[in-house]
């Protein structure tokens, strides 16, 4: 059978519609599986379609009744069912009489939970269309959104209020009320080029009608056209659209019946720069930009009407007015914001607040310039002999002769200037051009280009996907920013929730795990949380002090007694660490789980994540081994090697206790293995090191265990020998991963 279902709304948000289709799509086949509608699903062909105005679901090849059904309905236990004499007891005649049965027929069945009383039936399978409503309901009322309405007099909650439903099973209408709306065959054209309402005579028309009267509804479709008209109208310009795959998803979304325009702007606007232009005509007017074949802009953009156009002139002069008053604001905003450098505005981030435990943005950037420079030390790219690092704004820096001396007071400065850009007028209206304004502003002053650069840079990478930053400069000042964050709001009790993540805390995570990836760093990372609670300290203890302060002011409240008030707090840095390194662990987990299997993941982590760089290599490296055929003979050694000295503290190795030959093989294999596997682990070679160990170490393994009794109770020494022996091959694996945590792969 053929099904189409129509919800038509007022306008849902773009944002919404695609995770709304997909789950409607995902809930209704859930629901026909549940009425047991389709038992196959390869069977069905679904289209979950929308635009705005409607969701749409078009399925064809649902059953025409449900499958009959043999089922077995489970009472109370045999015990609880007949008392001591065997007569049934009230749950035993309760769960009769409730399923329309005599006691004289229930039946004893053996189940997990041990044997009870229950009844076998035929259940005959109804006819779809008697069952068909109640699955599209449940699958209406189950669908979320990330902000709903509530409208008129009924207690109706869904993203925006109902005004029809089309309802049709193989042509006929399927009763049903969602919404305080009863559905019908009628559906609604485009809302201003037909918003007359006309009738749907099977799904098979649907489509084709709904085209006649403005209305696209498969969004892939919108997007196509989208796509296409605006890269041609870019090049009638001689220009080239600049890809922007997130804005045409959104107007796709946006449009029931897309229709692209060319515009101009006035030419006097490209002195602005090209990163406010492009914002000022994505983010507040959803137009797209082009640039020539050269990679400059020009003065033309493409905007998408929702509508048929009978005149393109007026609607071309109606964006271009809009969009020409909000390039003068830009370009006044860029006027009056060089006025004051960026060096000037630093002090007045004093006014600014960061978060009310962890003070000013001035304060945070003082930090952040302390731990850029603690970084750079780390790297061996700058030095530790800063006094201040506020002395920074006055340093002649160019002066300085010495390399890391001179990187490191312009990662200072960077860092003091990076959030100055908060204080211009363009940030205050564009907000998405942090960063990229602070890095045009310290240009126009003439700040050193790696100053510029690593503004430029500070929250790169944004997003999975985004670029990292360029240089060093940039990635120290994005990951000490980061880490700074993420110390304080734990610090003073924000952390993430499962909902809520106020502080962008696991994407700030995410991006140090990404610039450490791709800068090639090897730190402990440890060691960075360690200098970032250093520096957050004073103010962690204020907060955490506060807190405990005001605690014993509630609780002498209460019993009604003078307070008396803590002074200190309890050393709180090492478990502070702790707790951030456990944080980072998930998030870790999560990238490397990207590319390995959970169980590789597992096994890398156990033996140390300190350095996040090495994790990454050990797991990429084990990842790829396991596939090979000499893995199995790895993780059976190994296995065998551990099993045995579980719980064993090691020891020191006496060749003169060995009695056996294999004993003496052994231990010569493992001195002969162990200086070639070190050198190659030190070199992160961990791929050629675990080849190493898997062809020189299987067989003596094997043999050691045909010939040697380990566990010679008759024998301690030889026994305590045996296990040293062992524990320091178990050693050599323990370097790349716990390879007990790995499973045997065919």
């Amino acid at each position: 059978m053929d099904f189409l279902l129509e919800v038509g709304c007022e306008e849902i948000p773009a944002r919404f519609l695609p995770p709304a289709l997909s789950d409607l799509e995902r809930l209704f086949v859930n629901g026909l599986k549940s009425a047991r509608l389709a038992s196959d699903i390869s069977g069905l062909v679904i289209q979950s379609l929308g635009t705005p105005r409607r969701l749409v679901l078009i399925v064809k090849g649902i059953a025409d009744r449900q499958t009959d059904l043999d089922e077995e309905i489970f009472g109370p236990k045999v015990q609880a069912a007949y008392d001591a004499d065997g007569n049934p007891t009230k749950a035993c005649l309760g769960f009769a009489r409730s399923k329309g049965v005599e006691v004289q027929k229930l039946m004893r069945f053996e189940t997990p939970k041990g044997e009870v009383v229950g009844i076998k039936r035929f259940v005959k399978g109804a006819p779809a269309k008697q069952v068909l409503a109640d699955v599209v309901l449940g699958a209406l009322s189950k669908l979320g959104f990330p902000k709903s309405m509530r409208w008129g007099a009924g207690d109706y909650l869904f993203a925006r209020p109902v005004h029809w439903i089309l309802s049709l099973l193989d042509g006929e209408v399927l009763d049903l009320e969602f919404a305080g709306v009863k559905s019908g065959r009628t559906s609604v054209g485009h809302r201003f080029a037909s918003p007359e309402s006309f009738e749907v005579k099977s799904p098979d028309d649907y489509l084709a009608q709904l085209r006649e009267r403005k209305v696209i509804v498969d969004p892939k479709e919108r997007l196509e056209i989208v796509r296409t008209d605006a890269r041609k109208l870019a090049a009638e310009q001689d220009g080239v659209l600049i890809s922007d795959e997130g804005l045409e998803e959104e107007i796709a979304y946006l449009t029931e019946y897309p229709v692209a325009l060319l515009g101009r702007f006035d030419e006097r606007f490209l002195e602005v720069p090209r990163s406010v232009l492009i914002a000022a005509m994505r983010n507040h007017q959803r137009y797209f930009s082009i640039e020539d074949k050269d990679g400059k802009l020009i003065n033309s953009f493409v905007a998408v009407s929702n509508t048929p156009v009978k005149d393109p002139d007026v609607v071309r002069h109606g964006n271009e007015r809009v969009l020409s008053a909000r390039l003068s604001d830009a370009r006044f905003f860029f006027e009056v914001d060089q006025k004051t450098s960026p060096a000037e505005l630093v002090p007045e981030l004093q006014d600014m607040l960061f978060q009310a435990d962890l003070g000013s943005y001035y304060e945070k950037a003082v930090r952040v310039a302390a731990l850029a420079v603690e970084i750079a030390h780390l790297l061996d790219l700058g030095t530790d002999r800063i006094p201040r690092v506020i002395e920074a704004l006055s340093v002649k820096i160019n002066e300085l002769s010495d390399a890391k001396e001179k990187f490191s007071w312009l990662l200072a400065r960077a860092s003091l200037l990076a959030k100055s850009d908060l204080l211009t007028e363009m940030v205050g209206e564009f907000p998405e051009l942090q960063g990229e304004m602070g890095g045009v502003y310290a240009e126009i002053a003439g700040e050193d280009p790696l100053i510029v650069s690593a503004i430029k840079d500070q929250y790169r990478p944004r997003f999975s996907g985004d670029e990292p930053p360029s240089d060093d400069a940039g990635a120290i000042v994005s990951m000490a920013d980061r880490l700074d964050t993420m110390v304080g709001c734990f610090g003073v009790g924000l952390r993430p929730t499962g909902t809520a993540d106020p502080y962008a805390l696991r994407r700030a995570c995410l991006g140090v795990i990404s610039v450490v990836w791709d800068r090639g760093y090897h730190l402990s990372l440890r060691s960075l949380l360690a200098l970032a609670v250093g520096e957050l300290a004073p103010k962690i203890e204020e907060a955490l002090l506060k807190k405990a302060q005001a605690k014993a002011k509630k609780l002498a409240a209460r019993k009604k007694k003078e307070p008396v008030l803590p002074t200190s707090v309890e050393p709180f840095e090492k478990d502070l660490v702790d707790s951030v390194m456990g944080f980072f662990e998930g998030r870790l987990r999560t990238r490397l789980q990207e590319n390995a299997p959970h169980d590789v993941v597992d096994a890398v982590l156990a033996a140390g994540m300190d350095d996040i760089l090495d994790v990454k290599l050990r797991s990429d490296a084990l990842a790829s081994f396991a596939k090979e055929h000499a893995f199995g003979d790895l993780a059976v050694a190994f296995k065998r090697v551990v099993n045995i000295i579980k719980d064993f503290e090691g020891g020191e190795v006496k060749p003169e206790l060995f009695q056996h030959e294999e004993e003496k093989q052994l231990y010569d294999v493992y001195k002969t293995v162990a200086p070639g596997f070190q050198e190659l682990v030190s070199e992160r070679r961990y791929e050629d090191a675990m080849d190493l160990l898997a062809s020189r170490l299987r067989a003596p393994v094997d043999d050691f265990f045909e010939a040697v009794l380990v566990n010679d109770p008759d024998d301690i020494p030889r026994q305590t020998n045996r296990k040293s022996l062992l524990s320091d091959i178990a050693t050599l694996f323990a370097s790349i991963a716990d390879f007990s945590r790995l499973q045997t792969r065919d």
